[in-house]
C-alpha cells in the first residue's frame, strides 16, 4: 500500500488544502508585486548619448533633459516613432499624423538642452524591438561605448530585456525610469490606466523571451 494512501484521509486533505494556500499565497503576493517588478532603475554612468523612447510625451523627454543636464552624456538621441499604414491612410487627407520627436525636442529645448545636443535616428520604428535595433546600430556606427536609454516606469523591464537579448551586450546600456512618470507599481491594480500597462508589458515580455515573433499589427 502506498504511504499516502497508510495516512488518514483528513491528513491527506490536510495536506492538500496547505499546498492550495501555499500556492494562492504566492499567486497574491506575485500579483501584488508585478507592478514593482517591471520597474528597472539602472545607476546613470557617463554614455555616449542618452536616449528618449518614443512616446508617454512628456515624461521621458523630462527625465531625458534632467540627465543631460546632470552631465551624463553630450547629446540626446530621439528615435522616430512611425506607422506607415496610419501615415499612408492618412496621406490623403493632407494630414501629417503626430510624431512623439516633434514634441519631445521641444520639451528638451525648453528644459535647457541646446538643439545642435539634440539628434533623430533616422529609422522609422514601429514598436520597442526596432527602437533597440535602430539605437544599438547608431551605437556601433558612431563608436560609443554605451548610451542611457529612458523610458516610461513600466516598461524599462522590457526594454532592458529586449536590448539584452537582441544586441548580446547588456553593458551597451543602462535603463532609466522617468521619475515623473505617476505609474505607481506599488499599486497598480488601483488604475485602469496600470492595469492595461502591465497587461500590455507582460505579454510583451513573453514576446521579447520567445524572441519577439509577434509582430506589431
Amino acid at each position: 500500500m502506498a504511504a499516502d494512501e497508510k495516512r488518514p484521509r483528513w491528513k491527506r486533505r490536510g495536506y492538500a488544502a496547505a499546498l492550495l494556500l501555499l500556492v494562492l499565497l504566492l499567486a497574491g503576493f506575485s500579483f501584488l508585486r508585478v507592478g514593482s517588478w517591471l520597474v528597472v532603475s539602472e545607476e546613470p554612468a557617463p554614455s555616449a548619448a542618452i536616449v528618449v523612447l518614443s512616446g508617454e510625451v512628456p515624461f521621458r523627454a523630462m527625465e531625458g533633459a534632467d540627465l543631460y543636464n546632470q552631465g551624463w552624456a553630450p547629446e540626446v538621441w530621439l528615435t522616430l516613432g512611425r506607422d506607415a499604414r496610419k501615415d499612408a491612410a492618412a496621406a490623403p487627407l493632407g494630414v501629417d499624423l503626430f510624431i512623439a520627436a516633434d514634441d519631445n525636442r521641444r520639451i528638451l529645448e525648453a528644459m535647457g538642452v541646446p538643439p545642435d545636443a539634440i539628434h533623430e535616428i533616422p529609422g522609422a520604428v514601429r514598436n520597442t524591438a526596432d527602437e533597440v535595433r535602430e539605437i544599438s546600430k547608431r551605437l556601433s556606427e558612431t563608436g560609443g561605448e554605451r548610451v542611457i536609454l529612458v523610458s516610461s516606469k513600466f516598461h524599462t523591464r522590457r526594454v532592458r530585456t529586449l536590448w539584452t537579448r537582441l544586441t548580446g551586450n547588456p553593458a551597451g546600456a543602462i535603463v532609466q525610469p522617468a521619475t515623473r512618470d505617476p505609474y505607481d507599481g506599488s499599486r497598480w491594480w488601483r488604475s485602469s490606466n496600470s492595469i492595461g500597462y502591465v497587461a500590455k508589458e507582460l505579454l510583451g515580455l513573453v514576446n521579447a523571451w520567445i524572441g519577439s515573433r509577434v509582430e506589431p499589427w
